[in-house]
């Protein structure tokens, strides 16, 4: 059997939330109870991402005309034949 990392968190709850959510959910239950409210609740941050990269790509692919000034916005003052040069790309990003 796999082990899952865990860790604990201390919460505050209201008194009469807290004594609602000792009387309804069992001492053994609890952190299950709580977990399973936060999976079902809680963004899925990976996924939303993903979905942007999505939309991000249609666009580019739908607006090719703005890719390019884009490329060449970010290209400003830099020789993409030029190997790397941190020092260049700082003094650049301080005008």
């Amino acid at each position: 059997m796999l082990a899952i990392m865990t860790t604990q968190v201390l919460i505050h709850l209201p008194i009469g939330l807290a004594r609602r959510f000792r009387n309804a959910i069992p001492v053994g239950q609890r952190s299950a109870f709580v977990c399973k409210l936060l999976e079902d609740n809680l963004p899925n941050v990976d996924e939303y991402m993903h979905e942007r990269a999505l939309q991000a790509e249609a666009f580019d692919r739908a607006n090719p005309e703005e890719v390019s000034e884009l490329d060449t916005s970010l290209m400003n003052g830099l020789d993409p034949n030029e190997t790397f040069d941190t020092a260049k790309l700082i003094a650049l990003c301080q005008k």
